[in-house]
């Protein structure tokens, strides 16, 4: 009998953790002990070909738990505060990681009220030094927001994850960073400089079915960054978030990063216009989202998709056969 009553009180617990707090069904002790099991053996690198030898993930969508974790031990004496823009509930987020293994200072900007008000009830949020700050940021705010919260003008990591208008909101950013990392869309390709044009209050689902249309490409990202004087150090294998260290720290990551690579993309997130995952490529995707207009940033105006001629590289082509 009372086997029988722990069976129905564990199943209790999962029900309420993964419906109604919508909590992953994870044991979070056991993920960071293994976590950091993992950073003490990447940490031992001083040289690596390209971010796949670092990349492990606990608490990130995919390894850059790992690739941040190694970046961020390469600068000595780092300021220890963190802004992450777009994080959802926070349990799958690109600090949390490094806020639970190095006690990290961190903001964070979150849209959804329902997900900050989740995110202030976990006990994550009063273990640590954490701030959750409920805004939807767009150009004419987040200088404002960061001013009325942060109280500073330089931190060590800055993470950008919004899916909409990324590139707006990364150029009007006037605080600095150590290092940065930003979601780019690859399926605007890996050859021209392209982004959604500006739209205030933009919703990736609201604007197409396929939830494809949002961000910037890699190139855009890379030349903002530059502009903005930092240097792109690679991206993730899954070829969609993309990092960067201030030039002022560039000494520090000498001769390190053997391959500073663009990785062709893996996702299939496409969605039919019922909502579903299709699970084609992006080059399958592409013809769906063909006739909507981005903004070209060299030409400085406003073309549809299908005007490109070939917007991917023959490796990224390649990639999706």
């Amino acid at each position: 009998m009372i086997f029988f009553f722990n069976k129905i009180k564990t199943l209790f617990e999962i029900l309420i953790q993964n419906k109604i707090l919508n909590r992953p069904d994870f044991s979070e002790k056991k993920i960071f002990l293994q976590g950091k099991l993992y950073e003490n053996n990447i940490l031992k690198k001083k040289k690596i070909s390209n971010f796949s030898e670092v990349e492990f993930s606990a608490f990130s969508q995919f390894g850059e738990d790992g690739i941040i974790s190694w970046l961020t031990n390469q600068i000595p004496n780092i300021k220890k505060v963190f802004l992450e823009i777009g994080t959802e509930d926070y349990w799958e987020s690109n600090t949390r990681f490094l806020l639970k293994s190095n006690k990290w200072k961190g903001y964070i900007i979150e849209a959804s009220e329902s997900d900050v008000n989740k995110i202030k009830k976990q006990s994550l949020y009063w273990k640590h030094d954490i701030s959750a700050i409920n805004e939807f940021v767009e150009k004419g705010n987040i200088n404002l927001i960061i001013k009325n919260n942060l109280k500073m003008n330089d931190i060590g990591f800055l993470s950008l994850d919004i899916d909409g208008n990324d590139y707006w909101i990364l150029k009007e950013l006037e605080i600095e960073a150590d290092l940065v990392v930003c979601e780019y869309n690859p399926i605007f390709g890996d050859k021209f400089e392209l982004t959604i044009p500006y739209e205030k209050n933009f919703d990736r689902s609201k604007k197409h079915f396929s939830k494809l249309f949002f961000g910037c490409s890699i190139r855009a990202l890379i030349s903002l960054m530059d502009k903005k004087k930092y240097c792109f150090l690679g991206t993730n294998t899954q070829g969609m978030n993309a990092f960067f260290v201030n030039r002022k720290k560039l000494e520090h990551f000498n001769e390190k990063i053997e391959n500073k690579k663009i990785f062709p993309p893996l996702s299939r997130e496409g969605r039919d216009e019922n909502g579903k995952l299709n699970f084609n490529s992006l080059y399958e995707n592409l013809k769906f989202i063909e006739n909507l207009e981005v903004y070209d940033i060299k030409e400085k105006n406003n073309k549809k998709i299908s005007e490109f001629k070939n917007i991917y590289s023959e490796e990224w082509k390649n990639s999706f056969l």
